[in-house]
């Protein structure tokens, strides 16, 4: 029957859209890519309509797709509020919360607070979604997509926003190089080095470039990769030095890590949209006061947050 919207198969539109591709989306939802297609399927023959066309490099929105998308987030997020408020008025729990964040904050900061959040909270579902860009990131929280966004300092936010502090970055290198398990080393020592980078489109890109730029040289790139432990191993390989967040290099004696003289420092913050606050103010801010006061490996501010709501 037309116009009967399956919440399931609504999400899973979302993850293909995000994705581009049915195979990269069936693989992060942990699915048979038939039984992906099978279920878009369904959702366009309840709505009427093809939502995606085949292209040579996977697949992008039709028209249709697009409005579908502009609108289908806020469904969803309607439902899961739904959904927590029935739990909660039987006595099931305390609702959901859904945290997006950059990758390397959400695989080496947030199991962290996760692990501390959690007992506390046993009847709230929680959800994370990862995401390598910050540009990614702000749209989705902004869609309202998300309860709370944790990443970098966005250029511009009008809703509530928290500091949680700094990533410090540091220099990894073979456990043998000269320089590991050295501190206050200058950047510029590596100028001459070989340099694993990450790509282009990677959040951590950036970084490495304006670093290496105050530096006064221009990393010679000879592997680029997504993932910063992948940076990390391959610069522990020698294949090249590698800059990553502090948090990120494990205490392991076959990993060089070097502590820099002046380290880049980048801000780390959460963050909302103000309708999205009132509707899940109490969870957000008891998960924010939680990482605001943990030790996660971040440089603590020296002042208190802008923005913070009342």
């Amino acid at each position: 029957m037309r116009g009967w919207l399956n919440l399931r198969q609504a999400s899973y539109f979302v993850v293909v859209a995000q994705e581009g591709s049915f195979t990269r989306a069936a693989r992060r939802l942990h699915l048979a890519q038939p039984s992906l297609s099978q279920q878009i399927h369904a959702l366009e023959v309840a709505l009427g309509a093809e939502l995606f066309e085949r292209t040579a490099r996977g697949v992008r929105l039709t028209a249709a797709g697009q409005a579908f998308l502009d609108g289908v987030p806020a469904a969803l997020a309607a439902a899961e509020s739904a959904v927590g408020r029935a739990r909660s008025a039987a006595g099931q729990g305390g609702g959901s919360l859904h945290v997006a964040a950059v990758s390397s904050l959400s695989t080496w900061v947030l199991p962290r607070a996760v692990a501390h959040w959690r007992p506390a909270h046993p009847g709230t579902a929680l959800r994370i979604t990862e995401f390598p860009a910050r540009g990614a990131l702000e749209e989705f929280v902004a869609a309202g997509r998300a309860d709370v966004g944790i990443g970098p300092r966005p250029a511009s936010w009008s809703g509530p926003l928290w500091s949680l502090g700094a990533e410090r970055f540091a220099v990894v290198v073979p456990p043998g190089d000269p320089y590991a398990g050295r501190t206050g080393v200058a950047l510029a020592a590596f100028a001459e080095r070989d340099w694993v980078l990450y790509a282009s489109e990677h959040g951590l890109a950036q970084v490495v470039a304006q670093a290496c730029a105050v530096a006064g040289f221009q990393p010679r790139g000879v592997v680029e990769t997504h993932q910063v432990d992948a940076a990390v191993r391959l610069a522990a390989a020698g294949l090249g030095v590698a800059l990553v967040p502090g948090p990120a290099v494990p205490s392991d004696q076959h990993i060089g890590r070097v502590d820099l003289a002046d380290p880049p420092l980048r801000d780390v913050v959460a963050y909302a949209r103000i309708d999205g606050w009132s509707q899940a103010g109490a969870v957000v801010r008891g998960f924010v006061d939680l990482l605001r006061t943990l030790d996660l490996g971040l440089v603590r501010p020296d002042r208190p947050a802008s923005g913070q709501p009342s």
